[in-house]
């Protein structure tokens, strides 16, 4: 169960990078059309090449490497990521590479935290757990993250027409900057100037108040998937200043090889022998293991 708290804590923190709708300043399509970068496209043109660098696949699946550093802790664990396109992301922790022993579920409709070692879980509406109310937990944000492409707040695709309200920087080095701010929310892409691919997305919370938190999400060791390229490396990580005592969690996610397999079933389905809790008691005991 040890192995499971930076887990939680980390997706606590990507709870950062949903927000609620909100009015977001919006280009007008003589801007676009006027605005290029350097190698001649139009803003509208660049954030078309990043958006069409999506895989297509509708699944994505790998057994999965996690190295975990809280900077107090520094672990590493075996498990399994298995995501299905606009329907789940699920994040299995095996111990000893032998037995399950937590699982993040993550749905359009709700979200399942289960305590394997404990038989207890929590399953409820997003506006229904308080932590993920509270940060405005966005399944499509999460979703973006985890698939290495774009997202815009508050919307479950990004269209042609939304891609007007980001804003392309000017290329540093080899990557270009697409950035987009919403209420206290700060979002930035960086793509690499070649390929427009995203390499790093970064998300900042703050509100001069409580302190900020911040998201840091790295792309590496890309590989053919389908006729796209995805990362087999994901490494994210989390600060925030907002609670009482600071935290900094660092995952990193080795894939095994992400395949489309998608020979399995994409909901939890739990035994009686499972008691359901509230999310505060399961986080609350996790997290003091």
């Amino acid at each position: 169960m040890r192995h499971i708290a930076p887990l939680i804590v980390a997706a606590l923190m990507l709870a950062a990078c949903g927000t609620k709708k909100a009015a977001v300043s919006e280009p007008t399509t003589a801007q676009q059309q006027s605005q290029t970068d350097a190698s001649g496209l139009t803003q509208l043109d660049y954030m078309r090449r990043v958006y069409d660098n999506a895989v297509y696949a509708q699944n994505i699946v790998s057994n999965i490497d996690f190295s975990i550093n809280t900077g107090k802790k520094d672990i590493s664990v075996s498990g399994s990521l298995k995501m299905r396109k606009d329907d789940v992301i699920r994040i299995q922790l095996t111990a000893f590479g032998l037995m399950e022993v937590g699982r993040l579920e993550f749905t359009k409709d709700y979200v399942m935290i289960v305590d394997r070692i404990h038989k207890e879980y929590v399953k409820a509406d997003y506006n229904k757990v308080s932590f993920l109310q509270r940060n405005g937990l966005n399944f499509y944000s999460m979703q973006a993250l985890f698939w290495n492409t774009l997202f815009l707040p508050g919307t479950d695709k990004v269209t042609d027409d939304l891609l007007r309200r980001f804003n392309v920087g000017k290329k540093a080095s080899s990557q270009v900057p697409v950035t987009l701010q919403q209420d206290h929310m700060t979002y930035e892409w960086l793509t690499d100037a070649a390929t427009a691919r995203i390499v790093q997305t970064n998300v900042t919370y703050s509100d001069g108040k409580s302190g900020d938190t911040r998201l840091t999400c790295k792309y590496d060791k890309f590989k053919a998937l389908g006729t796209k390229m995805y990362p087999n490396t994901i490494t994210l990580n989390g600060q925030t200043k907002a609670t009482k005592q600071a935290h900094n969690v660092t995952i990193t996610i080795d894939m095994d090889g992400a395949t489309t397999d998608s020979d399995w079933e994409p909901r939890t389905t739990l035994s009686g022998k499972y008691k359901e809790v509230s999310a505060e008691e399961v986080l609350k005991k996790i997290t003091n293991m």
